[in-house]
C-alpha cells in the first residue's frame, strides 16, 4: 500500500471516529434527558452559609437509601432562585479525607416539587465533580464538560464540552479536539481545550455530607 492511499484511509478512519464520538455524545445527552439570581464568588464547601435549602427538607427526610450510603451537597449558581442539590451514592475520600464524588444526580425544585434533572459523571477519581458560579463541571484526562440546568424542560443543559483524542497517520501521532457549544459541534484548537481545562481546574471541588 503506497503512502498516498494510506493517508487517505487514515483520514477516512479519522472522520468515522469523529462522527462516532459526536453521535455518542448526543446519545448520552438524550439519555440524561429521559432518565433524568444570586452572585456568589465561591462554593460554600460545608453548606453552612447557603440559604433556602429548606425547600429540600421533606425530600431529603423521606429519601429511601435502600441499603446504600448516600451523600449530598448544595451549591449556588448565578441566575437560580434556589440552591441546587447534588445527591450521590458514589463518593470517595479526597486529599484531606473529605468526601467528593465522581458521579452525582442533580435536583432542583420546579413548581414546589423537587425534580431530578439527570446524572453526571467524571472519568476517574483524579477528577472530582466541581463547580463555579456559572456551572457544574465533570472532567477526565482529555475531556471537560460544563453543565447548567434547563428549568423549563427539567433536564440538564450542556453549556460546552471539549474532548481531545489522538490518531496516527503513518508514524506520526496527531491530536484533534472536538468542541461542543450548545448544539453546535466543531473541531477547535487545542487552546480551546486548555481554556476549558483551566476553568475546571479553577472551579471549586464539591464536598459531600452523609445523608444516610
Amino acid at each position: 500500500m503506497n503512502k498516498k492511499i494510506q493517508l487517505i484511509l487514515s483520514f477516512i478512519l479519522l472522520l468515522i471516529c469523529i462522527s462516532t464520538i459526536v453521535y455518542s455524545i448526543h446519545f448520552r445527552r438524550e439519555e440524561n434527558g429521559r432518565i433524568l439570581g444570586k452572585n456568589v464568588n465561591i462554593i460554600i464547601q460545608d453548606n453552612k452559609n447557603i440559604e433556602n435549602t429548606d425547600v429540600y427538607n421533606t425530600f431529603l427526610n423521606n429519601f429511601k437509601c435502600q441499603g446504600k450510603e448516600y451523600y449530598y451537597s448544595f451549591i449556588e449558581l448565578v441566575g437560580y432562585d434556589y440552591p441546587i442539590l447534588l445527591l450521590s451514592d458514589g463518593v470517595y475520600n479526597y486529599k484531606d479525607e473529605r468526601k467528593v464524588a465522581m458521579g452525582t444526580d442533580i435536583y432542583y425544585p420546579v413548581n414546589n416539587e423537587v425534580t431530578r434533572f439527570g446524572g453526571i459523571g467524571s472519568n476517574g477519581t483524579a477528577y472530582p465533580i466541581s463547580a463555579n458560579t456559572t456551572g457544574i463541571f465533570t472532567a477526565g484526562g482529555h475531556e471537560v464538560t460544563k453543565y447548567a440546568l434547563d428549568i423549563q424542560n427539567r433536564k440538564l443543559k450542556l453549556i460546552n464540552k471539549c474532548m481531545m483524542f489522538f490518531y496516527t497517520i503513518g508514524e506520526e501521532v496527531n491530536a484533534i479536539t472536538i468542541g461542543i457549544i450548545g448544539d453546535v459541534n466543531k473541531i477547535v484548537s487545542e487552546g480551546e481545550f486548555d481554556k476549558a481545562n483551566k476553568e475546571y481546574g479553577n472551579a471549586n471541588i464539591i464536598y459531600f455530607n452523609r445523608l444516610c
